[in-house]
């Protein structure tokens, strides 16, 4: 069996997410083939034309919440359902696997040198090529200790927030993965809280505060108008 998460445009314009479990496929006695599919709607929705930065960020964490169902469910697949054990898996080292996983999803260079830059840092951090079995709750804030405390750039400068919290998604998403493939029997990513992103410099002024301007008195009003129409 197969499971992926899958999208439905709606007519109110608004995107389902939904899981798809495809079993295979069979030959009819007509020679047509039929599919085996069955669907798990997760009654969670996209913005289908996100506009605001708040129905953005409603997308992204909405996507995430059903990339993790479908974890759990890949995850409940392998171990809970068919009861598989496989004891050979969990010796596979860490960093051997995080390379794999790291060529796998190659997406453009720029998210592929996070992927290794982050690799490099897990590397001075754990110093012997751990097996993954042996990762637990405590490798894990360990490894973000070292982030937020130890890890330096190459011009020695500590991280920045948005830079840490890259490296420990890296860390994260590898360890999903490994869970939901077996590898790991404990999901020990949902126990460790990660960083939160740091804030992009705004370079605009809100409503509020153009409003606040606006009602300034000024000394010299041409001042003032050149600098509502600059802003």
């Amino acid at each position: 069996m197969k499971i992926s998460l899958r999208k439905k445009k709606l007519a109110t314009g608004r995107i389902s997410l939904y899981l798809e479990y495809y079993n295979g496929y069979s030959i009819d006695e007509n020679g047509k083939t039929i599919h085996d599919r069955a669907f798990e709607y997760l009654k969670l929705y996209l913005h289908g034309n996100p506009i605001t930065a708040n129905e953005k960020n409603e997308n992204k964490q909405t996507l995430n919440l059903a990339e993790n169902i479908l974890t759990l469910k890949k995850a409940e697949l392998i171990k809970g359902k068919f009861n598989i054990e496989d004891n050979q898996k969990g010796k596979t080292l860490l960093l051997d696997y995080y390379k794999k996983l790291q060529e796998e999803r190659y997406e453009s260079k720029g998210n592929y040198d996070n992927w290794e830059a982050a690799f490099k840092h897990l590397e001075r951090f754990s110093k012997l090529n751990i097996a993954i079995k042996d990762i637990d709750e405590d490798f894990l804030k360990g490894f973000k200790k070292y982030l937020h405390k130890e890890a330096r750039t190459n011009g020695e400068t500590p991280l920045s927030q948005n830079t840490k919290y890259t490296y420990f998604n890296k860390l994260r998403a590898v360890l999903r993965e490994a869970y939901a493939e077996g590898y790991l029997n404990i999901d020990v990513v949902k126990s460790v809280k990660g960083f939160s992103q740091g804030e992009s410099k705004r370079e605009y002024l809100t409503h509020s505060e153009l409003q606040a301007l606006s009602e300034t008195k000024c000394k010299y009003s041409v001042f003032s108008r050149v600098s509502l129409v600059s802003t």
